[in-house]
C-alpha cells in the first residue's frame, strides 16, 4: 500500500485500470473512490491527488479508455486493401477487442442503459473528423460501392449492422450458451466460428446485384 502524496510513474495508468475494473462491476454511480483506491494498490488521498472527485475520474477513464480502443484499429485499416478482407480483418479485431477488454464493453454498456451522454458526446465528437474510426469504415463501404465491390447500400446502417453482429453474442454470452451447445462447451471455437459466420454472411448480402442473382 503506498502513503502519502507521491507521484511515481505508472501510478495513473494504474488508476485507469482499477477504475476501469470497479466502474465496470459497480457503475458509475454505484463505484465508491475508496475501493477504487484498494484496487488499485494506493491510499485514498494519493487517488484525490490525481483526480479530486468521482465524476473527474469517469470523464478522464472513459476518455481514455475510448482513445486506446480507437487507436486499436489503425493497423486494421490499412488503405487500398480489397473490401472482403477490410471487413473480414475488422470483425476479427473487433470481437478480439471486445472479449480481451470485456471490462470496457461492460462500461460502454453501462454507459448506454443510463443514456450514454459521456460515450454519445465521444461519438458525436468522433463523426466530426474524417480520420475517425466510424468515418473510416463509412468512407471504405461508400469505395467498395463505387467500385463494384458491394451493391448499393447505406453506409451507416451497414456499419451499424456491423458492430451490433460483433458485439451481441459477446454481451448476451450466458444466453448464448444457454440456446447455443457449442458455445457452452468451447466459447472460443464458438467464437472463430462466429467471426466467419458473421463476415460471410455480411459479404452474401452486400454482393453486387448481378453476382446475387
Amino acid at each position: 500500500m503506498t502513503t502519502g502524496i507521491e507521484t511515481t510513474e505508472g501510478t495513473e495508468e494504474r488508476i485507469f485500470e482499477a477504475a476501469r475494473k470497479v466502474f465496470a462491476r459497480k457503475g458509475r454511480d454505484g463505484a465508491r473512490m475508496q475501493e477504487i483506491a484498494d484496487e488499485a494498490g494506493i491510499n485514498r488521498a494519493l487517488l484525490h491527488y490525481y483526480f479530486r472527485s468521482k465524476q473527474g475520474l469517469f470523464e478522464a477513464v472513459f476518455a481514455h479508455m475510448f482513445e486506446q480502443y480507437m487507436r486499436s484499429f489503425d493497423a486494421v485499416l490499412e488503405p487500398g486493401q480489397p473490401f472482403p478482407e477490410l471487413l473480414r480483418r475488422f470483425v476479427d479485431h473487433y470481437i478480439d477487442y471486445a472479449i480481451e477488454h470485456e471490462d470496457m464493453i461492460r462500461l460502454m454498456m453501462g454507459e448506454n442503459l443510463r443514456g450514454a451522454s459521456i460515450l454519445g458526446e465521444a461519438l458525436a465528437a468522433a463523426k466530426h473528423s474524417e480520420s475517425s474510426l466510424p468515418n473510416r469504415i463509412e468512407h471504405a463501404i461508400r469505395a467498395a460501392i463505387h467500385s463494384g465491390e458491394i451493391r448499393e447500400v447505406d453506409p451507416s446502417h451497414t456499419l451499424l449492422t456491423i458492430v451490433s453482429a460483433c458485439i451481441h453474442f459477446i454481451v448476451m454470452k450466458p444466453t448464448v450458451q444457454a440456446m447455443n451447445p457449442d458455445a457452452e462447451a468451447d466459447f472460443s471455437a464458438f467464437t472463430e466460428a462466429r467471426k466467419q459466420h458473421i463476415t460471410d454472411l455480411l459479404l452474401l448480402g452486400m454482393q453486387p446485384v448481378e453476382v446475387a442473382s
